[in-house]
């Protein structure tokens, strides 16, 4: 049985990077050929920003051609919708990460699971894979 998952930023990048950073469960299901992967916009916006900040130098590779590194993955791009909007704004601030709080409300709307290793994520409604 498929199931789709949504790739927290880390994720995403160690998916593409350092799949050894990776749990053997998280790598599992990425890999696994069945398996919907879900990458948001907001990640892209946050690599970009901590890119030009510094902070993700080793995006760079990643930036300069992320649709090719989504189509490598298999992995489908998750728009921003008004909804989702609605729901991160409307969650409680356990995570003051407004990029986190979008994928958090994004996995809550569309029902999906988050491939993450951030324990902050266990304060809200949303499955975990990891």
């Amino acid at each position: 049985m498929a199931v789709t998952v949504l790739l927290d930023t880390n994720a995403l990048l160690w998916s593409l990077l350092e799949p050894d950073k990776l749990s053997e469960s998280a790598l599992a299901v990425i890999k696994d050929s069945e398996t919907v992967l879900l990458v948001s916009s907001a990640s892209a916006w946050e690599l970009s920003i901590k890119h030009k900040l510094g902070k993700l130098t080793s995006a760079s590779g990643v930036l300069a051609d992320f649709s090719g590194h989504l189509k490598r993955l298999q992995a489908n791009v998750l728009t921003i919708t008004p909804d989702h909007a609605l729901v991160a704004g409307g969650l409680p601030l356990h995570h003051r990460d407004p990029f986190d709080r979008m994928l958090i409300a994004q996995a809550q709307a569309e029902g999906v699971a988050v491939v993450t290793n951030d324990q902050m994520f266990t304060n809200y409604e949303v499955d975990i894979v990891w």
